[in-house]
């Protein structure tokens, strides 16, 4: 026999839901909280016609629609099915403090490189993921990840000018290309696919 769920929190029935949204492409910077709504519960019933209202009003591009999620304020993963007032009634979303988060990827946060040594066959080439969600690191271009690289003692300084890029199919890659359009080659997505750092030593 079904329940009803019991408000325990004072909020219930509360007709506005927080919502603060995280883009991976903004980094660090200032989060915007956002109070949505929700008095017809019919039309925003749970987190799926939420979100389905915020890509309608254009407050996010559609085309995110595949690399979005929700999460409660302390980072719990939740379902879009969860009923709004379900979560109202929790205490969640009710304040800006315990705002839902809608993650949204817009930017991937790593990148695989595979270190290859041309001199050296027997040695292990290892496969690393670089960050580039760090705070303070910047990575707009692949120059930038190889001064990271340097600059965290991953390879000695005296290689910095024996190194350079390759795909996975072996197409050199300049350090000037943008670590963003790396990505949209395919190139560097996974551990399976890896951005080769040729290193001639």
């Amino acid at each position: 026999m079904a329940t009803t769920p019991v408000c325990t929190s004072g909020h219930c029935g509360s007709t506005e839901l927080w919502i603060t949204y995280h883009q991976a492409s903004r980094g660090h910077k200032q989060v915007t909280a956002q109070l949505i709504d929700v008095s017809d519960a019919a039309r925003l019933f749970d987190l799926e016609d939420v979100l389905d209202h915020v890509f309608s009003q254009g407050f996010v591009d559609p085309k995110w629609r595949s690399v979005v999620w929700w999460e409660e304020c302390t980072t719990a993963h939740l379902k879009a099915s969860s009923s709004v007032q379900d979560l109202l009634a929790r205490g969640v979303g009710v304040t800006p403090e315990t705002a839902l988060r809608l993650i949204i990827t817009d930017l991937p946060t790593a990148l695989w490189v595979r270190y290859e040594y041309v001199h050296c066959s027997h040695r292990h080439g290892a496969t690393q993921r670089i960050r580039l969600d760090l705070p303070h690191l910047k990575c707009e271009r692949l120059a930038h990840v190889t001064n990271h690289i340097f600059a965290q003692g991953y390879l000695p300084s005296r290689a910095r000018s024996l190194v350079s890029w390759k795909g996975a199919c072996g197409k050199h890659i300049d350090e000037s290309a943008r670590v963003e359009d790396v990505l949209a080659w395919g190139e560097g997505t996974c551990e399976e696919k890896p951005l080769r750092l040729v290193v001639d030593l």
